[in-house]
């Protein structure tokens, strides 16, 4: 990933996928960007709305935006799973910005299943190149030494396949 302009990307609302987007910042520099909401959820509403939200597809409004998001040429994106999928705070991203030809990098953190996310990722990024994501699940961020080791193996098979698409 040398001499490649980075950006993590993540939505968190319990702070877990966070821990993973400064933890990833943390081992490979980069730019981090937090997405936020103009209308943010808390656990309630994303228990109830955020389902209603990602039935219905309403994507909602991004409270602030990225300037020049076609200087990067490596984006992670980090989303926690709601309802086995993206949550619409992640959706609204994907939406708004064209990543065509950017090697994107989803991750996710969960409770015990990821269900369609990486499909779902496929489907909103149809012209980026997709590296294989990661998942973390949340008893893996209570061990920071589990934690690490994660993340370390996580950017190292993404590093690898970066390498072996850009030969």
């Amino acid at each position: 990933m040398d001499n490649k302009k980075i950006l993590i990307v993540y939505y968190s609302l319990q702070g877990n996928t966070r821990q993973v987007a400064e933890s990833i910042q943390k081992s490979i520099s980069g730019d981090i960007f937090e997405i936020e909401l103009e209308k943010t959820y808390n656990v309630a509403t994303a228990a109830t709305l955020g389902l209603m939200h990602i039935k219905s597809g309403h994507t909602p409004q991004l409270k602030r935006h990225i300037e020049n998001i076609e200087k990067y040429d490596i984006i992670f994106i980090g989303s926690p799973i709601w309802w086995y999928t993206i949550t619409p705070p992640i959706t609204s991203f994907l939406k708004e910005y064209n990543l065509q030809n950017k090697i994107v990098i989803p991750f996710c953190t969960h409770k015990g299943d990821f269900g369609n996310f990486h499909t779902k990722f496929s489907e909103y990024c149809p012209n980026a190149k997709i590296i294989d994501g990661g998942d973390f699940h949340n008893n893996q961020l209570k061990d920071e030494n589990v934690k690490k080791n994660s993340i370390r193996k996580f950017i190292n098979l993404a590093q690898n396949e970066i390498e072996y698409r850009l030969l």
